[in-house]
């Protein structure tokens, strides 16, 4: 109700005049965002556009917000025209050149993503997007899967732009690195698990580390992204360990507290499950990394966990994170290890 009340306020003064313009950056900063705050900006920024830090934070928020609310629309032009805008306004700004690269990203347009993404070497920043630029270039150049040596493993990878958390996977892979390697590093040293259930694959990344370095029996993988199947299933094949193989069950599902045939996710309609039903037996490991969706997704996982007690690496928000932490101390969970990413944690728990 308050952010309708802040948003009923910008219309009531005009969201291209001074106080509406005020008002909009205000509320963008507490991080509000989708289709009604990127309405507002639109208006706001619909005017002929000057130099003014007020222009630039605005035009910084409405190429982010529509590359995050676009990812999944090649066509869409609105973040790479923002983007477009603030180099204008700006040319030595990096992150004018940072999301003009990812908007190429997503459109596709490999080349016009490398130029950016290049162009940030030419003005003066510590910025750096190395990793980004070298994804745009093996898309670009079709050098697609990568394979690179890390941790005494060898991985490989098939590479992809098709969503924004995906491009920041495939950057980091693009230049020879795991995505959260200090928590990996972490749980290689504390556990040695031999059944996993990953919640949250993405392309994989996590769970080809879990392969090469754990050799598990049992690896259950769970996403609610249809589109992020053939890259896990590629990344499993990928990466399958020495010796006796594990057996590795994929899921497309939403966990949650109950069961639906359909509900919808990334554009699809998914079934939504509790944990329990996709994870029917033991499991020593269980990683959850779902975005916001922490406190529901537990409440179809009490079985589980209460009845297995696994080590669990759950990732919160700044919402979630004190939350998920009760929750998990009422079943005699203690907290082993926080990774703050600033926006987001990643919390290792255990009995």
């Amino acid at each position: 109700m308050a952010f309708e009340n802040e948003l009923a306020e910008i219309d009531a003064v005009g969201p291209a005049s001074a106080d509406g313009r005020a008002r909009l950056i205000a509320l963008t900063r507490t991080g509000a965002g989708g289709t009604n705050v990127l309405a507002r900006l639109a208006q706001a920024l619909a005017a002929p556009l000057t130099r003014t830090s007020e222009t630039i934070e605005l035009l910084l928020s409405a190429a982010q917000q529509s590359w995050i609310a676009d990812q999944r629309d090649p066509a869409a032009t609105r973040a790479r025209d923002y983007a477009r805008h603030l180099i204008e306004l700006v040319p030595d700004l990096p992150d004018g050149y940072r999301l003009l690269g990812f908007a190429h990203l997503s459109r596709g347009e490999y080349m016009d993503a490398y130029l950016a993404l290049s162009a940030v070497k030419t003005v003066r920043s510590a910025a750096n997007f190395d990793n980004f630029r070298a994804l745009a270039r093996n898309l670009m150049t079709e050098v697609n899967p990568v394979s690179f040596d890390l941790g005494g493993q060898r991985y490989t990878f098939h590479l992809t732009a098709h969503n924004a958390a995906a491009i920041e996977s495939s950057a980091f892979h693009s230049i020879g690195l795991l995505t959260e390697w200090d928590e990996l590093q972490y749980l290689a040293a504390t556990m040695r698990p031999e059944r996993i259930a990953e919640v949250g694959v993405l392309v994989g990344n996590h769970s080809a580390f879990f392969l090469k370095t754990f050799a598990p029996t049992h690896l259950t993988l769970i996403d609610a992204d249809p589109a992020n199947l053939p890259f896990i299933r590629t990344a499993a094949s990928f990466n399958l360990p020495d010796g006796p193989q594990p057996e590795i069950t994929l899921h497309c599902a939403f966990i949650g507290a109950d069961s639906r045939d359909a509900v919808t996710f990334a554009g699809a309609e998914v079934p939504m499950r509790p944990l329990n039903v996709l994870v029917p037996g033991p499991v020593d490991f269980l990683k959850i990394d779902v975005d916001g969706g922490e406190l529901g997704l537990l409440d179809g996982a009490a079985e589980v966990i209460e009845l297995y007690r696994p080590t669990v690496m759950i990732e919160t928000t700044p919402t979630t994170h004190a939350p998920v932490l009760a929750w998990f101390a009422a079943r005699g969970y203690h907290e082993r290890r926080t990774f703050d990413h600033g926006g987001y944690r990643n919390v290792v728990v255990s009995v």
